[in-house]
């Protein structure tokens, strides 16, 4: 009894710990931890990632095109990479929108300290 729960709280753990490494998202995930939390150091890398994501499809379009993959194949890695790409630029877009709102806020803020 004392083994089974042993095997299944390792289980649990290992799961736990593997989801953000297998996760399609994974690369977002620590995106804050590995950054600091810089806005700047935040869209650079969001969009250096979508060039590598962009070059990714190409690279897997010329090889479909010089017959490396099968169909079937070159449509599911490039749903994946679609998948991907959606993901990095609407999380640039949300950067920008987030950007935007705190200068209009900051020029406010300016604008009434100026008045008083």
């Amino acid at each position: 009894m004392l083994l089974l729960m042993i095997g299944i709280l390792s289980a649990a753990a290992l799961a736990f710990v593997a989801y953000p490494l297998v996760s399609s998202k994974r690369h977002l995930y620590y995106l804050d931890d590995m950054l600091g939390g810089g806005e700047q150091k935040k869209l650079a890398y969001l969009y250096s990632r979508r060039s590598v994501v962009y070059d990714n499809i190409r690279d897997l379009d010329n090889e479909f095109q010089m017959g490396k993959l099968s169909v079937a194949d070159h449509q599911r890695l490039r749903d994946g990479l679609m998948a991907e790409a959606a993901d990095v630029v609407r999380a640039i877009d949300e950067a920008h929108m987030r950007r935007e709102v705190e200068d209009v806020i900051e020029r406010d803020a300016r604008a009434r300290r100026k008045v008083t």
